[in-house]
């Protein structure tokens, strides 16, 4: 229900752990806002009615109190256990294990939130359960029109450049053998975006069932709309699921392979991005 520029913002609150980097002062700032902030993000999908307006509000800081005294400490720890394994001797299945672990947090959050989310949909009228649908499905329109004006080579070559940006923000200038490295897992990495669309599309007409379904009860729609919100992956292809995992593969096997490469200073740099993230959320966390 945001637009990308705004989603990417607050995953990096909800996703520390997704390795991109936090500004400590936007971060926080954007975190301790979510309240204000989530009824501009959410005008862009559906106009709500002041009693659903506070209904969001109360949603939101109700999970901001949970989220920031059980999830964040948790992500602090979980930075803190990467962090750790990348001064040692570094092994692909212990990493494989703490960033699958490490991904959990974003289920865990809709998890808490799925219900009241559900019972505040369960309030929209028809007018704004038709605006909510529509106002979606252009977005996901937008996306594969964006997605179909570049081509496969274009599509590869932007995500090579994202991905050097990406390593010297953490590690500093890259070295040629490590550009190659970057290089070779690019090649061989699986463009799923195809498949991302057409999951979204697949999760969105289950939510038009829901809302276009007169015959629920109060009960099933809440129960229905709840099960659309927290079990993304029912709405996952096998295929997609697939080249996930063996995307997931491929990023820490070059995780691995870039860290025996680094030099001291590229190693420090890394040292410091990680005690960036945890002053980050120590700042959220205390603030």
């Amino acid at each position: 229900m945001l637009n990308n520029f705004k989603a990417k913002k607050l995953k990096q609150i909800c996703l520390a752990l997704s390795m991109l980097f936090l500004c400590s002062c936007s971060a926080s700032f954007t975190y301790n806002n979510l309240s204000w902030l989530s009824s501009f993000w959410v005008d862009d999908y559906i106009d709500l009615n002041k009693k659903q307006n506070e209904q969001l509000k109360d949603i939101i800081k109700t999970t901001q109190t949970w989220h920031r005294r059980t999830q964040l400490p948790a992500y602090k720890q979980d930075i803190q256990n990467i962090k750790t394994l990348f001064n040692q001797s570094l092994e692909t299945e212990q990493l494989k294990e703490q960033v699958v672990f490490a991904k959990k947090h974003w289920q865990n959050l809709l998890e808490y939130a799925h219900l009241p989310l559900a019972e505040l949909g369960a309030t929209l009228s028809g007018e704004q359960r038709d605006e909510i649908l529509n106002n979606i499905q252009s977005q996901i329109d937008e996306e594969r029109e964006e997605f179909n004006d570049q081509t496969t080579l274009e599509r590869k070559t932007e995500r090579l450049e994202s991905q050097f940006e990406y390593y010297e923000e953490w590690a500093g200038k890259l070295s040629k053998g490590q550009k190659a490295l970057i290089t070779t897992a690019n090649e061989q990495h699986q463009d799923s975006n195809t498949l991302w669309l057409e999951y979204k599309q697949n999760r969105l007409d289950f939510a038009k069932q829901v809302f276009e379904n007169k015959s629920l009860t109060q009960s099933q729609f809440i129960d229905q709309l709840s099960t659309v919100i927290k079990e993304r992956e029912l709405y996952m292809g096998q295929e997609l699921l697939k080249i996930n995992e063996e995307n997931l593969n491929l990023y820490i096997s070059l995780l691995y392979e870039l860290n025996m490469t680094l030099s001291v200073k590229q190693r420090q740099n890394v040292n410091d991005q990680f005690d960036e993230l945890i002053e980050t959320l120590n700042d959220i966390i205390e603030s």
